[in-house]
């Protein structure tokens, strides 16, 4: 039986999997939402809305509360000021108004981070 090598993922690539997973949700969401408009079989159109109800579940689990982001760019510009660091100030996730995982992924690139 082959061991599996531990491999640790950096915060990019975490970022990245958290981006796209939510990207796949959101075009599901948006797909669900025109199948029900045109379903016309009651038992097809009740498990489409089961699937389309957990969908936007999963959207809601990876979209966190814009409120996180924009301390959190604050604390580590500050952080990267306090070392002598250039810091992008205000943030980049203040800046572009981040209210998702998305935005502040995008945010963080664009500043360099």
């Amino acid at each position: 039986m082959k061991k599996l090598a531990k491999r640790v993922l950096s915060e990019d690539q975490v970022t990245e999997l958290v981006c796209q997973a939510l990207e796949h949700e959101l075009g599901g969401v948006q797909i669900y939402r025109m199948a029900l408009k045109c379903v016309q079989n009651d038992e097809l159109r009740e498990e489409w809305q089961e699937f389309s109800e957990a969908t936007a579940t999963h959207v809601e689990k990876l979209e966190e509360d814009e409120h996180l982001y924009h301390p959190t760019g604050w604390a580590r510009e500050l952080w990267f000021q306090s070392l002598g660091m250039r810091a992008v100030l205000p943030p980049p996730e203040e800046t572009r108004h981040v209210k998702s995982t998305i935005g502040a992924a995008r945010a963080k690139q664009a500043a360099g981070r």
